[in-house]
């Protein structure tokens, strides 16, 4: 588990509708609010099967998250609004990241600010390739993950597998760059 190196650090934000909200490293105290989100989340599942739909299920998967994953999140009012989880691949420097972002919260820029945070903290702790899928359907993530430099790289009719490869940082913050091509 690779939580122990990301940066305690929380950053403010507002929302495209002038409503604050703050973005940090998921901690263990944070598990039951996610819970929470992820109870009142829809649709469920949104893709491949996620979050599940069972409470249950869906407890020993967030459980899972944060046992191997690293985990920011973004908060308003107490609340968790949206999560990113990277699962390392064990094998060489990358891995899979998730993002789900509350219902009542999305179009407002929120995923895209968890996005960026998100990626920064991966970048500092040396990764070099993040990948995820999406529904060949789901426009609004795939037009942000394009704006953020991620490139296609698979797909099939269902979904899409979408790859970024982050530059290490030298300085403040460097930017990102997408795959070459193929």
């Amino acid at each position: 588990m690779f939580l122990a190196g990301l940066n305690p650090k929380h950053i403010g934000r507002t929302d495209k509708l002038g409503n604050p909200f703050e973005i940090g490293i998921g901690r263990v105290e944070d598990f039951q609010t996610l819970l929470e989100m992820y109870r009142t989340f829809s649709p469920r599942p949104a893709s491949q099967g996620l979050p599940p739909e069972n409470p249950e299920i869906c407890k020993n998967w967030v459980k899972k998250l944060y046992e191997r994953s690293g985990n920011t999140l973004a908060r308003r009012d107490g609340r968790i609004i949206g999560h990113v989880s990277l699962i390392p691949d064990g094998r060489s420097k990358s891995g899979e990241l998730v993002i789900f972002v509350h219902q009542d919260d999305r179009n407002r820029g929120v995923g895209t600010e968890l996005m960026r945070f998100s990626l920064e903290e991966f970048t500092r702790l040396g990764f070099e390739l993040i990948w995820l899928t999406v529904r060949v359907s789901n426009f609004i993530p795939i037009k942000l993950y394009r704006k953020l430099g991620f490139e296609f790289c698979d797909m099939d009719s269902y979904e899409r597998v979408m790859a970024i490869k982050l530059t290490p940082l030298s300085g403040p913050a460097g930017p990102n760059e997408p795959l070459p091509a193929k």
